[in-house]
């Protein structure tokens, strides 16, 4: 009995006929039948009963078919214990992120890295911009997840800066607010609906400038969780400005409980994505295969 022959039996039962079985499998109807028989033989049991209706499992087959499927489920964790033995890479990888990254696409990045490569550890810090640069700068991060809005942002030394992909900024807007069917909005527009304010340096930055020159905007709250900010927005409380990138990956806005409007001035600039990493490391390795997962995740 062997783990090929297992895959057939749980095949046949789950199609209830050896022809679907065998086009499912790839393999001709009489291979296929030619490894049941021999299985049924080395057994010396029946496992199933051929019938005009299909293929069914007999009575000692249901009996010894939850144990088949067992083994099944033990073939899966053999074969992770081997790639876990083989894998190439060791050691640790720490990662400095800022939140907009950590909530999209770190994820399922960190994921497949981590399927692929097990003996390595990682570590994962949230930070803000200037903090993760800070990290990388002094070697306390191995990778920098952050974001560029200007030339200034790129300037570490003895650092090297990669490119991910840009996102623009959008205002998010309650699904049935009259400013849902604007093309545009300004901070103007804006300045008398309840404003909920991503509690984060950028932003804050950004509002604190408009105030100064134009009046106090009517700030309801401020805050730095975006589930509390998407489903503020969601209930009419509020209307916001986040990047895009944060929003298309809500549910919130798959789901159309909000909506999104075009953002002038200070907001109307792409914000980019990157990778920091010192240029010189002993973690050089492993930094670049992290990196090729996430141009893999920048790409689709």
């Amino acid at each position: 009995m062997n783990f090929i022959q297992l895959h057939h039996v749980k095949t046949i039962h789950e199609t209830g006929s050896i022809t679907k079985a065998a086009h499912l499998l790839h393999i001709t109807q009489s291979a296929l039948s030619q490894s049941i028989s021999n299985l049924e033989t080395e057994l010396d049991i029946q496992l199933f009963k051929r019938q005009k209706s299909g293929t069914t499992l007999t009575e000692q087959g249901r009996q010894i078919f939850p144990i088949m499927m067992d083994l099944i489920d033990q073939e899966t964790l053999l074969y992770d214990k081997i790639q876990s033995l083989n894998a190439e890479m060791e050691g640790s990888l720490s990662i400095a992120t800022i939140p907009s990254l950590f909530m999209t696409i770190v994820p399922g990045v960190l994921s497949a890295f981590k399927k692929d490569n097990p003996n390595i550890e990682v570590h994962i810090v949230e930070a803000e911009n200037d903090e993760i640069k800070q990290l990388v700068a002094a070697g306390e991060a191995d990778i920098g997840l952050y974001s560029i809005l200007s030339e200034d942002d790129l300037e570490v030394a003895d650092t090297q800066y990669t490119p991910l992909f840009s996102s623009a900024f959008t205002a998010i807007v309650p699904k049935d607010s009259k400013l849902a069917y604007l093309k545009k909005l300004s901070l103007e527009d804006i300045k008398s609906f309840p404003f909920i304010l991503y509690d984060r340096t950028f932003y804050k930055k950004n509002i604190q400038k408009f105030e100064a020159a134009n009046g106090p905007i009517n700030l309801l709250f401020s805050t730095d969780n975006v589930g509390v900010l998407f489903n503020s927005v969601a209930e009419g409380l509020g209307i916001s400005i986040l990047s895009d990138l944060m929003v298309q990956n809500t549910p919130f806005y798959q789901r159309n409980m909000i909506t999104t409007v075009p953002i002038g001035a200070p907001f109307n600039q792409m914000i980019e994505f990157g990778v920091l990493h010192l240029q010189h490391s002993d973690k050089d390795k492993l930094i670049a295969e992290f990196k090729n997962y996430l141009a893999e995740a920048a790409d689709r």
